[in-house]
């Protein structure tokens, strides 16, 4: 029979539940137990853990090299908040004098709609994300998170702002105009009786200056090495329609439907490269206002929000080719929701310390890009194009846009 023992550097020894013919990786996966935070033998000798399968007589011996205790992430201080029939559980850990304790509050299906809509009402309010009288243009792709946006709109405008807004979606690209998901986009607006405008293909080309058709150029970029750049390009130029839109319509504040599992991922994405990133929730650049009025609520909440309140403007379709992103952007996601798991409300912690961040980083310098026009960030450490943004530049050097 096998046995698998886990010996902790307090001291203490428990046996782990595991299976003939299963990897050790697994076994300590499923008990909460890092692999770089042991060391192991099998029946006395050193193994690698990743190449070890349990076997029948195996004796397994997996030790702690650091002194901490794992079981403040594998079995935190627990209080709960129960309720018949939950829809939710909504998780928090409470860092109080270096003590942890994991709060978790079940919700019914009414009490998580109100828990969402006073979360993202009270989060305006906080940051001042949106203020009396703005003027607001709001990127409305249709996909869940604008659409969530637009609902919640719907639904507190009594208790938010009094704001002049015109929802914006860009066509272009098939993913852009997916039928079930530019319908949502159609039908929230509608709800919320806003003026929605419709950025065309040709916009895209006339304000980018390419020499082909978008989809034309899109398609060789995705198709070739810089497959890589297609999130990156798509999100410059939906940024760059709703500043074009925004400037027609004076309009000083842009408005974007991430949430706060996009804006975690971003700073684990900034932490890993070390570019520059401007703050959250509110941002300011070359006289724009930009704001994330989702930036408490997850993926998840939003998801469910939408499924109870507007089930009908829940039913997107699949993201393809230039929607999907490269390992990286994955690796990003999977990292953070991982950090959501390990740490219940770590985006509360992460938003607010890099808030204090902002105060003592070194001033953005701002550079205005002689193609699109728009204003972008120079990043410290790496070689910045000559008043070229990074997707222009990429354009360039592929010749797929005329650049004085």
């Amino acid at each position: 029979m096998s046995s698998v023992y886990f010996r902790t550097k307090l001291g203490t020894t428990e046996q782990l539940v595991a299976q003939p013919g299963q990897p050790l990786v697994d076994v300590l996966r499923l008990h909460g137990i890092p692999v770089n935070a042991v060391l192991t033998t099998r029946n006395g000798a050193i193994v690698a853990e990743d190449t070890v399968v349990v076997g029948a007589d195996d004796v397994i011996e997996v030790k702690q090299v650091r002194h901490y205790d794992l079981d403040v992430a594998r079995r935190p201080k627990l209080h709960t908040y129960g309720t018949p029939n939950p829809v939710y559980t909504k998780s928090v850990l409470f860092d109080t004098n270096g003590s942890l304790e994991k709060r978790v509050e079940q919700l019914d299906a009414e009490a998580f709609v109100r828990y969402v809509e006073e979360a993202f009402v009270q989060s305006i309010h906080s940051q001042r994300v949106m203020r009396e009288n703005d003027k607001i243009v709001i990127g409305l792709s249709g996909g869940r998170d604008s659409v969530a946006y637009l609902t919640l709109l719907e639904r507190t405008k009594d208790q938010l702002p009094v704001t002049d807004m015109t929802a914006v979606t860009i066509t272009g690209l098939p993913d852009w105009e997916e039928p079930a998901t530019f319908a949502a986009a159609k039908a929230s607006g509608e709800r919320l009786g806003i003026e929605q405008v419709i950025v065309t293909a040709e916009d895209v080309e006339r304000v980018f200056r390419f020499r082909k058709p978008f989809v034309t150029a899109m398609n060789e970029i995705a198709g070739g090495d810089g497959a890589h750049m297609t999130m990156v390009i798509g999100h410059q130029v939906l940024r760059r329609m709703l500043e074009e839109q925004a400037h027609e319509r004076g309009a000083g504040t842009v408005a974007f439907g991430f949430n706060a599992d996009d804006l975690v991922a971003s700073m684990v994405t900034w932490f890993t490269t070390g570019f520059r990133m401007g703050g959250i929730p509110v941002r300011e650049i070359g006289g724009t206002r930009y704001i994330f009025p989702l930036f408490r609520v997850t993926k998840k909440e939003l998801t469910l929000y939408l499924e109870l309140v507007a089930p009908e403007l829940n039913r997107q379709g699949t993201p393809g080719r230039f929607t999907t992103g490269p390992d990286e952007r994955s690796m990003s996601y999977a990292i953070t929701d991982h950090l959501f798991d390990l740490w219940p409300g770590i985006d509360y912690y992460l938003f607010s310390s890099f808030e204090n961040m902002q105060r003592y980083m070194f001033p953005m310098v701002e550079a205005k890009c002689r193609a699109c026009q728009g204003v972008y960030l120079l990043q410290e450490g790496i070689s910045n194009a000559p008043d070229l943004c990074d997707v222009c530049d990429f354009f360039a050097r592929r010749e797929l846009t005329d650049v004085d």
